[in-house]
Formats: structure tokens, sequence, C-alpha cells
């Protein structure tokens, strides 16, 4: 991996960040995001539509910005910090505040803040990566992938919003088995997948049926995954068109995603499942029980894959164009006994289809990162799963102030601190976690600003 003189924050002895792995990380941070990324003026042009506030917009999410990356719980645990000189220093406000008022402000403020200003701040953190050709290197066959698939954080029994999607549970209550409402956000969320960096492009969420265009609710249903997922898909491929290939879970391949993965002039890697669906149908058929056409022993990861492969298959009847068909039976060489684990994929689109079997299957195999660094970090770390405000679009201003703070400190790990994974083990989230406490650490100890990086 190349480095860019431009995207270092270099440090001498003494200095903020020169000790790689303790001492003062939290203004190596700061320094960095500002110098390379803007961090400062991305937060400046955040925007609310409150009248005459005490505590000004950039104050407020400044301060949701670090309750994202210190991962503070909620706005209740984060209260105190709001009187704390050391906190009041780390959101660099103008100076002359004795406090940055309390939950209930940061709470207002997140509901009346203009979602397009801050979605702005966290697409731009991604778009100067790449014009700093961090990505440069794409991956498998130099192609720059993205996986997208649905996402529930939120659900209630009690607490909903004008916008919560409505479903019907059967919960034990007294004994007795009752049918009640459950109140719930879903969205759709794309995040660009590699060997090193994982990191969140966009998120669209689900509409309830009220709120769906005249005529698209059909019999008063909340709008489904794909439909919001299609949305997404165009309005990624519009923001960053330097992206090529789209990788899907087993609701997608169906003919209008893949119709416009076509129209986009993308491809496409999706998981299969089903027996009895076409493509995997017609390529199971020709198959039969013919032996693999490759055999690929991978010593480094434990594995036997046998691939078969099936190319320009048209028997989808509402995808107009042809589709490549993949199987892949996986046996563990330590364990060969244990049962085997196969993977169907369907591909389509010029680039795609130029992988070889086993990058298909690599690719395929990488959209567990949006599961695993994604959702399951954010819910079991980063508190993403905690209802920080109820309101839709104030959710949605909190998650995009959470994506700036988790992109930039992936960047931050993998750019500045280059080793810090392998210093610290295999257990990335982990790692991440132990430099958080080191951050929060540090906090405590914040004597000045850390936005004067002069």
């Amino acid at each position: 991996m190349a480095y860019r003189a431009e995207d270092r924050v270099e440090t001498r002895p003494g200095e903020p960040g020169f000790d790689t792995l303790g001492g003062r990380q939290l203004r190596a941070f700061v320094a960095y995001a500002c110098k390379v990324f803007g961090l400062r003026k991305g937060i400046e042009a955040v925007q609310d539509t409150r009248r005459n506030p005490t505590i000004s917009a950039y104050a407020v999410a400044a301060a949701i910005f670090f309750c994202g990356l210190l991962r503070i719980r909620s706005l209740n645990a984060l209260e105190p910090r709001l009187r704390e000189k050391p906190f009041i220093r780390l959101v660099g406000a103008s100076g002359k505040e004795e406090a940055l008022g309390s939950a209930d402000t940061l709470s207002r403020g997140l509901r009346q803040m203009d979602r397009a200003t801050v979605r702005r701040l966290s697409l731009g953190i991604v778009a100067k990566a790449e014009r700093n050709k961090v990505f440069r290197e794409g991956w498998h066959g130099a192609m720059h992938a993205f996986a997208i698939d649905g996402w529930e954080p939120i659900s209630s029994f009690n607490r909903h919003c004008d916008q919560c999607l409505v479903r019907h549970v059967k919960v034990e209550r007294g004994g007795k088995v009752v049918e009640v409402e459950q109140y719930y956000h879903r969205y759709v969320v794309a995040m660009l997948i590699d060997e090193r960096f994982d990191m969140v492009l966009d998120i669209e969420p689900l509409v309830p049926h009220d709120l769906r265009p005249s005529g698209a609710a059909k019999n008063g249903e909340d709008e489904g995954e794909l439909t919001a997922a299609i949305r997404l898909l165009r309005r990624v491929k519009q923001t960053f068109g330097w992206l090529e290939l789209v990788v899907a879970d087993g609701l997608y391949p169906n003919g209008p995603f893949l119709t416009a993965v076509k129209q986009l002039r993308m491809s496409a890697v999706i998981i299969v499942k089903k027996d009895g669906d076409e493509p995997l149908k017609e390529a199971l058929a020709i198959w039969g029980d013919k032996p693999p056409q490759e055999i690929v022993v991978d010593e480094k990861a434990g594995e036997r894959i046998e691939l078969w492969d099936c190319p320009d298959i048209t028997t989808l009847g509402t995808y107009n164009g042809p589709i490549r068909v993949v199987r892949a039976r996986i046996t563990d060489i330590e364990q060969p006994a244990r049962a085997t684990r196969t993977w169907c994929i369907a591909v389509t689109g010029p680039a795609a289809t130029r992988l070889s079997s086993l990058q298909t299957l690599k690719v395929a195999r990488g959209r567990w990162h949006i599961e695993n660094t994604g959702f399951h970090q954010w819910t079991t770390r980063w508190r993403f799963a905690h209802v920080f405000v109820h309101d839709a679009d104030g959710i949605l201003a909190l998650y995009w102030l959470f994506f700036a703070a988790f992109n930039l400190l992936t960047l931050f790990l993998y750019r500045q601190i280059r080793c810090y994974g392998r210093d610290r083990g295999k257990d990335v989230t982990r790692t991440i976690s132990r430099f958080i406490d080191q951050l929060l650490d540090d906090l405590a100890r914040l004597d000045r600003s850390p936005w004067d990086t002069s």
C-alpha cells in the first residue's frame, strides 16, 4: 500500500501523535481529520432550523460526532461531559461557553438539523479519501466493490414516531399469547468493502405506507427493502461514479434489481440460495453430477475449494441479459469430516464476468464485511441500537455524524497507525475498542484545544 504525503500528519518527539500506541492520540486524530479531511470546515457547514440558539449548530454537531467516536452510550451519559472543560475544548466551540447545553439541547438540535448538510460531511470524507488514492488499488480484479443490505437497529413496543414502520408480532403477556403492534426503523446501507478499508457510503430509510407515493402502497403495506435498495443503488452510483461492483445477499437475485444494476452500467455479485428459482435451477440442471471444473487448495485458509462455473444463463424471465452462476463447495482441510459449505453466486455485468471463479467466491464472501465490520460492530460497540432521539430526521442526522466518526477512525488507524492491528492482535473489533479507551484517557488530560494544528 502506497501512502501519499498529503495523507499523513508528520510528528516529532514531544509532539502529539509521536508515540504510536500511547500518549496523545486524541490530538493526533483531530489534527489528521482537520489537515487531511477538513473536519472543522465540514462540521461548521452543518446547519439546523432552530431560531437564535444558545448552543450553535456547530457545537451540537461536534458534540454528537465525538459522542459517536468515543462510544458514549447515550445523550444522558454524555450530559455531564457537556459541562466539563476537557470536552468543551474537544468540541472546539467559540471559547465562551461554560457548558454545551444539555441532553435535551442536543436532542432538539438533532431533530432540527439539516440532513443534507450533515450527510455532505460524511460523503466528503469518502470522496477525499478517493481523491487521495486510498482505494486506488481496488480489490479482486482491481475493482471497487460495495455491499448493500438491510439493517434494523431500532424496534419498540411503546415508543414510536410518525415515520415508524409497523408490524404485528405475537408475544407472551400474562401467560397468554397475544398479537401486538411493534414499531421499528429499517434502513438499507451501502458499505465499501475492501481488504483493509470498510467504509460507510450511504443509507436509505424504508418508508411507511402512508408516506409512499400514491399507488405504491399495496394493501396498506410499508415499503420493502428491495424498493429502497434500488433507490439507494442509483444514488450511490451517482455520488461515487468510480464504484463498479455491488455485492448483495439472497434477497437480490431478481429482475428489478439486476435491471437497475445493468442500467447503471455496473456489475453485480449476488448470493443465490433457492434451488427452485432461476437462474440457479438451470445451472444445477446443467452441472448435474459432473465433477468440479477447478479445485483450489488454500493452505493459508485451510480450505479445499471445488468450483463449478456456468456462463450465459438466460432463463430468468424478469431480466433481459445473460447471468453467470458459480458454485463453490468448501471443505476444511484439517477436519474433512465436517459438513461442507456450499456457495452459489449469480454474476452479471462485464466487469464481474471477468473475475475467475475463485475471485467471484472471495468477493461474495466479502459481503460479510457489512454484517461484521458494520452492523454487528455498530450495534454492540457504537450504540447505534440505542434510541438517542426518536425522530426519523434526528436518527438519520445522528447516524451520519456517527458514520463520519467511524470512517475517520478507520482511516486514521490504517493510514496513520499502519501497524496497529498487527501489533495488538487479530481481533480488529477488540483492537479498535482498546484504542477508544486510549482516546477517553486522553480526553481527561486535554488541557488545550486540539483544533489548533498550526
